[in-house]
């Protein structure tokens, strides 16, 4: 009798982590994956069930979107699932995956590693356009540094130092990772300075404006 209620108790463990895995792939598969930090050219893609658009810079991207980029046209995408910069020349179509892009005509991208923390921040960064569409996103009150907060801060400006030192003036990956730890962190004069730095490198991006209007704005 023990052994068979143990068994059950088994059964509806496993099955109550399958259900649990598989919410969270489903939502992870409606979610966005990944940024169009670079573009040059014709580039549309697709999503499930819609027709074909033009690429936008720092728009985001799903899972299962198919990208088709013209001959002499090019896009760079920064994922939020793995740390993984891609560049793809036309011409070229890949199907945009959680792992990164799969390649479905022309040639192979050109790909870059990213530092293991970016994506988390890059995820961050997704939520908060999303918020920034919706009217909804608000830079609360400064909190007190400590310590911890300090080291983590300072570890993230070696972080981004590095991904400047290798990106191009206009590809603004590194800032939108430093724009997350500071809004992280409430470290508000920070937040405004990356925030100023990101509309110089992107002054006509509708995007970045929207993202950080929040930092931006006055408060009594």
């Amino acid at each position: 009798m023990k052994t068979r209620k143990n068994l059950i108790v088994g059964l509806v463990t496993l099955f109550a982590a399958f259900l649990g895995a598989s919410f969270a792939q489903a939502q992870a598969l409606s979610t966005d994956i990944a940024f169009v930090t670079a573009l040059s050219g014709e580039v549309r893609y697709q999503s499930k069930d819609e027709t074909a658009k033009s690429a936008q810079a720092y728009m985001r991207i799903r899972h299962g979107d198919t990208i088709k980029v013209a001959s002499g046209a090019s896009i760079r995408l920064s994922y939020t699932t793995v740390p993984r910069q891609e560049t793809w020349t036309g011409p070229a179509t890949f199907v945009v995956t959680l792992a990164g892009g799969e390649k479905l005509t022309g040639g192979a991208p050109t790909i870059a590693q990213l530092p293991s923390s970016v994506p988390q921040k890059l995820a961050k960064v997704a939520e908060l356009m999303k918020t920034s569409h919706m009217g909804g996103l608000v830079v609360r009150s400064v909190k007190p540094p400590t310590p911890v907060n300090l080291d983590n801060v300072a570890a993230a400006m070696i972080v981004y130092e590095n991904m400047r030192s290798k990106t191009t003036a206009n590809d603004i990956t590194p800032e939108l990772f430093l724009y997350a730890v500071f809004l992280e962190y409430q470290m508000l004069d920070d937040l405004k300075i990356v925030a100023k730095e990101m509309r110089a490198r992107q002054p006509d991006n509708a995007e970045v404006r929207l993202l950080t209007d929040a930092a931006l704005v006055e408060r009594q």
